[in-house]
């Protein structure tokens, strides 16, 4: 059974090995104002018990499509063969991450062992003409999640039935609400002092 755990930032797991298999999302800035960028990075855990991320294949899912969407696209070493998605009325559907490790079979070298490893990446640019607060809901839906179990191991196994989807949201806030909120933080401080 998939479940859904809404990880923003990696803060505190960065560097440290995920006890299970789960999908992160990392957003850069997570709230921008009318016409400002972000990139969002998607990271795979695995259980510290198994070697690498051998392949994943999920659908990006947005509350706003893949409107405001760029650059997608697959991050070395997990784009051998694969496919940064299509850009669809959801999101971005049929993304293909994987990696080979080759050394098991002969070949040069190891898959990457990075724990979590980053996957997957594209830039949201927030519409110029918002009038209130807007929310643009992020997640996974995951179809596919191999791992390789050991270092000379080249045939993956599957963890999907571990997996925690991951989630996140980006709010975007027009200029004169991000000065009220700014205001207001400006007096808070003044008020503790």
């Amino acid at each position: 059974m998939l479940r859904t755990a809404t990880m923003v930032s990696l803060a505190a797991t960065s560097g440290v090995a995920l006890a299970q298999p789960a999908i992160t999302v990392e957003i850069d800035e997570p709230v921008l104002l009318p016409g400002e960028s972000t990139t969002v990075t998607l990271l795979a855990g695995f259980d510290s018990s198994d070697f690498a991320i051998a392949t994943i294949g999920f659908d990006f899912m947005t509350s706003v499509g893949s409107d405001g969407w760029s650059e997608a696209e697959l991050i070395r070493p997990m784009d051998f063969f694969g496919m940064p998605g299509v850009p669809t009325s959801t999101g971005y559907d049929d993304v293909l991450a994987n990696q080979i490790n080759s050394a098991a079979i002969g070949g040069p070298s190891y898959a990457d062992t990075t724990n979590p490893i980053p996957f997957w990446r594209a830039t949201y640019t927030a519409p110029s003409d918002v009038r209130g607060v807007m929310e643009v809901d992020l997640s996974t839906v995951t179809n596919r999640y191999d791992v390789y179990v050991g270092r000379l191991s080249w045939i993956p196994e599957s963890r999907l039935d571990e997996l925690v989807e991951g989630s996140g949201t980006i709010a975007v806030i027009p200029a004169p609400a991000s000065a009220v909120v700014l205001a207001l933080g400006v007096v808070r401080v003044r008020r503790r002092r």
